[in-house]
């Protein structure tokens, strides 16, 4: 054998090696994409749980937190200095999901969930208010962005 026959042979050796490699790459990088996934969801389902469970231990602020939603108006201020603090709580769990999700940490379907509760709380009037007047100050960005999106469309579906 000749040692052009050798390099020949060398050479398709580590080309296989190469490709080898990239395979392997490639199913860790989906792995590990997926695994981001999870604790991606399993990060905002906790945040979202720990105010349930919050509103679940303690009937008087479930209560004033439905009373706060329906309208801040008829809160007395300590009653507001409370259900701001629970928006506020609720919104940062809105905020890193809307986050994770244009980073592509959470991908559509866990997205759709958290949209779907994040709709169900701009539905009502209370909220809305508390963003104009208080949370949307706390925010900003796209965030911040979205959200005045979000209450654009359900005020004007109203509206119709």
């Amino acid at each position: 054998m000749n040692w052009d026959a050798i390099g020949a042979i060398a050479e398709l050796a580590g080309a296989v090696g190469v490709v080898a490699s990239l395979v392997y790459l490639g199913t860790q990088i989906r792995h590990s994409t997926k695994a981001s996934n999870v604790e991606a969801k399993l990060t905002t389902t906790g945040m979202h749980a720990s105010v349930v469970d919050m509103l679940i231990s303690d009937p008087a602020l479930d209560e004033l937190f439905m009373r706060g939603v329906v309208s801040m108006d008829e809160l007395t201020r300590e009653e507001i200095q409370r259900f701001s603090n629970l928006c506020l709580k609720t919104f940062w769990f809105f905020s890193a999901a809307h986050y994770q999700l244009r980073t592509g940490m959470l991908d559509d379907d866990n997205w759709f969930e958290t949209k779907a509760i994040l709709e169900y709380e701009l539905s009502g009037a209370g909220v809305r208010t508390w963003w104009r007047r208080l949370g949307s100050k706390r925010f900003s960005g796209k965030f911040a962005e979205f959200i005045d999106t979000e209450i654009r469309a359900i005020e004007s579906q109203g509206e119709s």
